[in-house]
């Protein structure tokens, strides 16, 4: 097994941030317990209200999102959720282990045992359980062109299905794995977003840091990166598409939808696309990203 110390270049910027109580409801959730009194198909996903949907497993809202996408095909949403709850075991049994190396070393994880965990959960998932970022989807240069949608060719690139099946991803679903795996294990953690390019957030309270898994290894960087990378962004846009914005759940459902919609869209099944755009746009009312898309899926109708 790979080494888990921390990879040399990492510097881990810790900050004190505030959090809301029910924010902190939604992490104490047992994901088990989510599924089983949740929904179990995409339509009846769409009936829920925003505080049904506070109380629901971020995996389960994902992997319904994907249903009846090319790609998911073989979808089996209970069995994924029950492999996602293995994961999260073999990430608490490796934090075990390791804690010693984080009591001898603390300075290497910036003396903050919340830095290991999250070190841990990337390097467990990446490393030992091969979960990473599809090669593929870099190599052939289907990223290259924020304007097209060929990134959302198959849903198994960017659902959490794609692990599941054949431990590949993106930027659109790996942090949705930490997510879902690190909720499991009872870390604060949340989806955050830039221009193009999803990553997760570790927010208690007590400290706040981004985690990206989009690399080699894992490392942490500040908000200000993401100002400009993968696409710069403007003040406006950082309010109007809520950038660097811890999710709420509904946020977190209306990114699936606006992947979905992608998805459709690149698979010309345009009047669905359109319903995923609508879905999205009343989590993100002011994008206008969100309503370009949205009239452009209509105009093909």
């Amino acid at each position: 097994m790979k080494s888990h110390a921390l990879k040399k270049s990492v510097t881990l910027a810790v900050a004190v941030a505030a959090i809301g109580a029910a924010a902190f409801a939604l992490l104490k959730q047992s994901p088990a317990k989510a599924h089983r009194d949740g929904p179990s198909s995409y339509a009846e996903l769409m009936t829920m209200s925003n505080a049904e949907l506070a109380k629901l497993d971020i995996a389960l809202m994902n992997l319904l999102s994907a249903e009846g996408l090319s790609g998911a095909e073989n979808l089996n949403v209970g069995q994924s959720l029950t492999v996602l709850d293995q994961w999260a075991g073999a990430v608490r049994q490796n934090e075990r282990k390791y804690l010693p190396q984080f009591h001898r070393t603390p300075a290497r994880y910036d003396n903050s045992l919340a830095v290991f965990k999250a070190v841990n959960l990337a390097l467990t998932l990446k490393q030992d359980l091969g979960c990473d970022y599809n090669k593929e989807l870099v190599t052939s240069g289907v990223m290259a062109d924020i304007r097209s949608t060929r990134f959302f060719r198959d849903s198994s690139d960017v659902f959490l299905h794609g692990f599941i099946e054949k431990r590949k991803g993106s930027c659109a679903s790996l942090p949705v794995l930490m997510v879902a795996v690190g909720r499991r294990c009872g870390y604060p953690l949340y989806l955050a977003a830039s221009k193009g390019h999803l990553f997760c957030r570790w927010e208690n309270g007590a400290e706040r840091f981004n985690i990206e898994t989009a690399i080699e290894g894992v490392d942490s960087k500040p908000d200000s990166h993401y100002r400009r990378w993968p696409h710069p962004f403007t003040d406006e846009e950082l309010t109007t598409e809520k950038y660097l914005k811890s999710l709420a759940p509904a946020e977190e459902l209306g990114v699936f939808a606006q992947i979905r919609a992608a998805c459709l869209e690149e698979n010309r099944r345009f009047k669905e696309a359109a319903q995923a755009y609508e879905t999205a746009l009343r989590a993100f009312p002011e994008s206008k990203y969100v309503k370009a898309y949205l009239n452009n899926v209509r105009g093909e109708n």
